[in-house]
């Protein structure tokens, strides 16, 4: 599912040298074989998804134990997952999701048509961030893991959002992209997913043009809560709350435009999260920064 034109974006997760593809390609898209850096790092091209992760940098990274690239499999663990939210906590994330489709829209339109998306899993922001956009938009969709981009392949090639998009498993504190090149950068919640963000967050600064923006949801917890101090003893604090986004957000290089929130309420029992606990606050906002110029 990678589309040639990807590949002038492209360089070595370890070197940042530009790749050279070796392989079977189709019209539009990479399909089997191998990028290849001067410096001899290979890294595969499977069935139209790149692999461009060193295996020893990322060792230690999170991996999905279900096989969701099986959709149906997916769906029912979806479906479970939804029994154990009320109807204001589907109606906010449904709302989040829109806005966040919007925002990102409306980032392209500014500033290019190049949309990087860290965390990407099975596809649920990106497929409708296709569905909305324009034919000039191009998406590019990430994840540590390489199945369940499998399953939002699947998902792509029954609509008309295949063409939009590549996928490519790639680690988002080490990600295998030029810098200064992509326009905006997104992410659905996927930041809160990956520990010692600020790394994450260095890096979206890395691959973004000046003035691109980073545009992304993030789940918040009250400082001193059973929540907060869960997050940061599995590396997940540094963007629960506003002054610590802000924080890291400054190390990163990145300047915030606004936060907004888009709910607050409490958390109910759900054994199938980690975070928050149950009993306790917490918040869904939507926040875009940029990179300065300079």
């Amino acid at each position: 599912m990678m589309r040639k034109e990807v590949a002038s974006f492209l360089v070595c997760p370890l070197c940042r040298i530009p790749l050279i593809f070796d392989g079977e390609k189709s019209y539009e898209r990479f399909v089997n074989g191998y990028f290849k850096c001067s410096n001899g790092h290979l890294y595969q091209v499977k069935e139209e998804i790149g692999l461009l992760k060193d295996a020893k940098v990322s060792a230690g990274e999170f991996e999905w134990k279900v096989n969701v690239a099986d959709e149906k499999r997916y769906d029912e663990i979806q479906k479970q997952y939804n029994s154990y939210l009320r109807d204001d906590q589907k109606d906010a994330l449904k709302k989040l999701m829109d806005k966040l489709v919007r925002h990102t829209i409306a980032s392209c339109e500014e500033s290019g048509n190049t949309v990087l998306d860290v965390a990407t899993g099975m596809g649920r922001f990106i497929l409708p961030l296709a569905e909305k956009s324009s034919s000039a938009v191009s998406i590019i969709g990430t994840d540590i893991d390489e199945k369940p981009l499998r399953g939002a392949m699947s998902k792509a090639k029954r609509t008309n959002t295949y063409k939009k998009i590549s996928l490519i498993v790639t680690d988002a504190k080490h990600l295998a992209f030029k810098s200064n090149s992509l326009s905006t950068v997104t992410s659905n919640f996927g930041f809160d997913n990956v520990p010692e963000a600020t790394l994450a967050f260095m890096e979206a600064a890395r691959v973004l043009q000046p003035n691109g923006k980073v545009v992304f949801s993030s789940l918040w917890f009250k400082e001193g809560s059973e929540s907060m101090k869960l997050a940061e003893a599995h590396g997940f604090g540094q963007i629960a709350s506003e002054a610590r986004l802000k924080k890291t957000l400054n190390k990163a290089g990145l300047v915030l435009d606004w936060i907004e929130e888009v709910y607050s309420g409490v958390w109910p029992y759900n054994p199938m999260d980690l975070l928050p606990l149950e009993g306790e606050e917490y918040s869904h906002v939507i926040a875009q920064a940029h990179k300065p110029k300079g």
